[in-house]
């Protein structure tokens, strides 16, 4: 397939500033979520260090029959049966290993507030990283026209001097300069164009990621 679309058609539609008003979801950015879920698991190991804490209580029941008698006859319908049935509860205290605990559970409320910290970090370099791509993609918008426009001049001038020159009435110097002006214009709207294709592609970058 033949290419037919220039640079120029290329930059002309990547000019979209309705891209500017894109509802931005933070949740849905992946740093953002890496960042969020390092958070979560670290809230968890401190509730958990924290629960090592606690007293723990424990119930049983313990029921059975037996039964008295001088010989083996247990299986003897006559046999007369008691029934005995225990409730019991078992409190443990946890109390000489509350140096070891503490220093487990301050470890895990210290890595909690570095995540806590770490979740304010991203979001707010994520969303300083938008509002510089939003400034970014206008200033090479910006650049871009006005680039297009010393373009337009500078071929203007170029041509007047090539047919001023034909006539006699500007020198080689006056030509070349017009003609080293209207290259310079030339490279100068070739990088805005590039610029402006750079730009749009960093803004859409951060809004999809």
């Amino acid at each position: 397939t033949e290419l037919t679309e220039t640079l120029d058609d290329l930059a002309t539609k990547q000019i979209d500033p309705g891209i500017l008003d894109t509802d931005f979801d933070l949740e849905n950015n992946v740093d953002y979520k890496l960042v969020f879920n390092l958070n979560e698991q670290r809230y968890y190991e401190l509730k958990l260090a924290k629960s090592r804490a606690l007293p723990t209580l424990n119930a049983f029941v313990n029921y059975s029959y037996f039964g008295f008698g001088d010989s083996f006859n247990f299986l003897n319908s006559d046999q007369e049966w008691f029934e005995s049935s225990v409730l019991g509860f078992d409190l443990n205290i946890p109390i000489f290993s509350s140096l070891k605990r503490d220093a487990s559970t301050n470890r895990a409320r210290i890595a909690f507030e570095k995540a806590k910290t770490q979740l304010t970090e991203t979001e707010e370099k994520i969303r300083l990283a938008l509002d510089r791509a939003k400034s970014d993609y206008i200033f090479s918008i910006e650049e871009y026209d006005t680039k297009k426009k010393n373009l337009d001049l500078a071929e203007r001038i170029e041509n007047k001097n090539q047919i001023k020159y034909a006539e006699g009435l500007a020198s080689s110097f006056e030509l070349r300069q017009a003609q080293t002006q209207l290259y310079t214009a030339q490279q100068e709207y070739l990088q805005a164009m590039v610029d402006v294709i750079n730009r749009k592609t960093d803004l859409e970058t951060i809004l999809n990621n």
